[in-house]
């Protein structure tokens, strides 16, 4: 299994944390995570690039081990995208997105079009249009946790409690890899139990508004670099409490690629929203791909 090191650099006042894998010298792809998750969720991707790239998984503010900041916005993510790539001084870095992430990467792209080599954009189109109602009960939830984080979360017994909440939202996760990533993604806690390694307090990006399409769009028409879609085939789970279960419908999709001015858009068949944890080889060979042909 192929080691990792790890460092911190600064962003704005935070200390970020980076793991990375691979030769130095070769070209750096750097890989951004969703929200709640951690780089650790990406290491078999890594692990599977590292033959020719030089793979750097990047913590955000207020996830794994990363410093944390009493609120958060998308543009901050952008900055320590951006503070990672000026403080390792990576030249033409690859930047691949997961959800979140992606909006991270898109944003990053479009404020920095001569920066990346290219991009790889997974379940990142941000989500289907919005239903005011859904989006008032989602704010109301987010204000909710937000009290809960101010009190003191609950936190989790043990790993097996850990365990099972990943199993819960991610049923095609193997066991093996649940275990792990329940030990890497937690941390103990003074009172015995243990807690997720993210900052409660990122429930304050649930009371920032609804996502506006419109102003993403205008990020994706500034992308001036060779761009990979990636949708899981099933990832309208994710949206299971809509009728018909359907992340985009093919008109909303082909809209969201068509600002995108040199974009390959790839389907991936079994893979919900977490496509990383559900189809990982499938996925791996996708974006191998996409590089071998666009970022040589």
């Amino acid at each position: 299994m192929a080691e990792y090191t790890e460092r911190f650099f600064r962003s704005g006042a935070l200390r970020i944390h980076v793991r990375e894998w691979g030769d130095p010298s070769a070209p750096p792809l750097v890989v951004v995570h969703g929200l709640r998750d951690h780089s650790h969720s990406f290491d078999d991707l890594a692990r599977g690039l590292l033959d020719r790239w030089r793979v750097l998984a990047l913590d955000l503010r207020g996830h794994g081990d990363s410093e944390t900041t009493p609120y958060y916005h998308v543009g901050q993510f952008v900055l320590d995208l951006h503070n990672l790539v000026r403080a390792l001084r990576l030249e033409r870095p690859v930047v691949v997105g997961h959800s979140m992430g992606g909006e991270v990467v898109a944003n990053y792209c479009g404020c920095f079009p001569d920066a990346p080599r290219a991009a790889v954009i997974v379940e990142g189109l941000g989500p289907p249009p919005p239903n005011m109602d859904e989006e008032l009960a989602w704010a109301v939830a987010g204000f909710r946790r937000i009290d809960q984080a101010i009190a003191g979360p609950p936190g989790l017994d043990d790993l097996d409690a850990a365990y099972e909440r990943l199993r819960a939202r991610n049923p095609r996760l193997p066991d093996e890899r649940a275990r792990s990533l329940a030990r890497l993604g937690t941390r103990a806690r003074e009172d015995g139990k243990l807690e997720w390694k993210f900052d409660p307090m990122l429930a304050t990006m649930a009371v920032s508004g609804p996502f506006h399409l419109d102003y993403q769009m205008a990020f994706w028409r500034r992308i001036a670099v060779p761009t990979l879609v990636v949708h899981g085939g099933e990832s309208g789970e994710f949206w299971r409490h809509r009728p018909g279960a359907v992340y985009l419908d093919p008109d909303d999709l082909s809209r969201r690629l068509g600002c995108f001015r040199d974009v390959e858009f790839a389907e991936i068949p079994g893979a919900g929203h977490m496509v990383h944890f559900d189809r990982p080889r499938e996925l791996l060979s996708t974006i191998r791909d996409f590089l071998a042909r666009r970022a040589g």
